[in-house]
């Protein structure tokens, strides 16, 4: 690690700090989880739909950074780092308890998730019905996903990544992520497209 780690932490200070928690400096991991917990716990929670689940997570995932610290690579940006540790741990934990979940399917009212919510700029009360109606069917959609395309759709289209950044969390190519993607986004489209044409006109008016 040492011998790229100058060149690394000219683009990301981030690797230096790891390097320093590697040879056991519990102040510079202080700073470490200080500085990337709050994205880390989102994405978590995002990929468990669980809260609670989430905080232990993230902790198991800042314990594994720690222990893997001597091994890091200093490559790219350390949060994509941690994320691949995050993303790994988060869908193990989903294989072994069997049930696939994304995020807590939940009505948009009972819970503060503002990045996953519908613009709600719908004054009329039969439109925002509509909205938050083809939004559920959305969301049950994102559900149905294949693990691998749920995965790149939170990563780039939730978390704002590129495609280069999640092909290295992922450790799989850009155009694997642009692949899967695509197919996400075309099957949330039909989603979508099915819940439209399943009003009529004549129910709309009723």
């Amino acid at each position: 690690m040492a011998t790229d780690s100058v060149t690394a932490a000219a683009v990301d200070p981030g690797w230096e700090a790891l390097a320093k928690v590697a040879a056991g400096d519990a102040d510079a991991f202080a700073i470490l989880v200080e500085s990337h917990q709050e994205r880390l716990l989102r994405l978590c929670e995002r990929l468990l739909g669980d809260a609670e689940e989430a905080r232990d997570a993230a902790q198991d995932v800042f314990l594994k950074a720690y222990r893997k610290a001597a091994d890091a690579r200093p490559q790219g940006q350390v949060y994509t780092w941690l994320y691949r540790i995050a993303v790994n741990h988060c869908l193990n934990k989903l294989r072994r308890r069997k049930l696939v979940r994304f995020l807590r399917w939940e009505d948009p009212e009972e819970r503060d998730l503002p990045a996953f919510n519908p613009p709600d700029g719908a004054a009329d009360p039969a439109a925002t019905l509509e909205a938050r109606r083809r939004w559920q069917a959305t969301r049950q959609a994102i559900a149905r996903l294949p693990e691998n395309q749920r995965t790149v759709l939170v990563l780039v289209r939730f978390e704002g990544m590129s495609y280069k950044q999640v092909a290295e969390v992922l450790g799989i190519t850009e155009g694997a992520v642009e692949s899967r993607l695509v197919r996400a986004m075309r099957r949330l489209e039909a989603t979508q497209e099915k819940t439209s044409s399943r009003v009529s006109p004549a129910e709309g008016t009723r």
